[in-house]
């Protein structure tokens, strides 16, 4: 726009406020401390406005459209696929955009809207802005490969059980705590560990390591454990596995992400029916 346009608008808008937002002192024009402050919202309602312009067309698709999945690993192997599968039958429509972390990494995108729901355990800080649920508490078991050498011989607790090192994926700070006051055990001191963010490569390093172990819900290897190339080591864990649906409390139900959501509760519902038959 020309600058005579500009300072037309920029007067109306002055005009609407009551309040200069240039000193036009000293034939110079700079901004006021008013100015300045309006300037600093405008971005943020702008990218608000986006925002809403975005949803409003997602909700106009209905059940079509991309919806967003923070997962974390364990629910990443247990879910992927059945959820791709119902998806892709049920509602072709809908596209999915799956995204693995740790838990406080995918808060932080489920709260700027980068994500449409997140599952995965609950959260070590609370945000009034997430909305979580229950979908499966269960016990965690240690498993290894089968020529490791906890096999033969057991160890008598917990404590014993870290005189082997471990493979994990994102460890929770709950978990590490409890670790650490409960028992005396530091994981993040521990020499030859292994820590990686895909379970599923994670599983297939175990399954052939005579050194390493690692631990979760039982249901994470039930292949494995059928197949015979990981075994359960009898030591008793004394925590359980937790795993949670969180949203956005501010975000509105897409009608693709209902559905999405749906799948993801009858997803564990199953999961949870294996585990009470077991």
């Amino acid at each position: 726009i020309t600058q005579p346009t500009l300072g037309n608008r920029i007067a109306r808008l002055e005009d609407e406020l009551g309040a200069p937002l240039f000193d036009r002192s000293r034939g110079q024009s700079r901004p006021t401390d008013l100015a300045l402050f309006i300037a600093g919202r405008a971005e943020t309602l702008s990218d608000d406005a986006k925002r809403l312009t975005r949803e409003i067309r997602r909700v106009a698709s209905g059940n079509t459209g991309l919806v967003r999945i923070g997962l974390g690993p364990t629910p990443a192997r247990l879910l992927l696929a059945s959820i791709v599968a119902n998806i892709n039958q049920r509602w072709p429509g809908i596209s999915l955009e799956m995204v693995t972390g740790n838990t406080a990494q995918l808060a932080d995108a489920l709260l700027q809207r980068e994500l449409d729901l997140l599952v995965c355990p609950p959260m070590d800080v609370r945000h009034d802005a997430i909305a979580s649920e229950p979908l499966l508490e269960t016990d965690i078991v240690v498993v290894v490969g089968a020529d490791h050498p906890m096999q033969a011989e057991p160890p008598p607790d917990i404590r014993g059980l870290f005189r082997h090192p471990i493979a994990i994926t994102f460890l929770e700070a709950r978990y590490r705590d409890l670790l650490r006051d409960g028992y005396g055990i530091d994981l993040d001191a521990q020499v030859g560990r292994v820590v990686c963010s895909d379970l599923e490569m994670l599983v297939r390093v175990v399954e052939t390591s005579s050194r390493l172990f690692t631990a979760g819900p039982r249901i994470s290897f039930t292949n494995e454990l059928a197949a015979g190339r990981l075994r359960i080591v009898n030591v008793d864990v004394p925590f359980k596995h937790i795993i949670q649906l969180h949203t956005n409390r501010d975000a509105y139900p897409l009608p693709a992400v209902t559905q999405v959501t749906d799948i993801i509760r009858q997803a564990f519902a199953d999961i949870r029916a294996t585990e009470a038959a077991r």
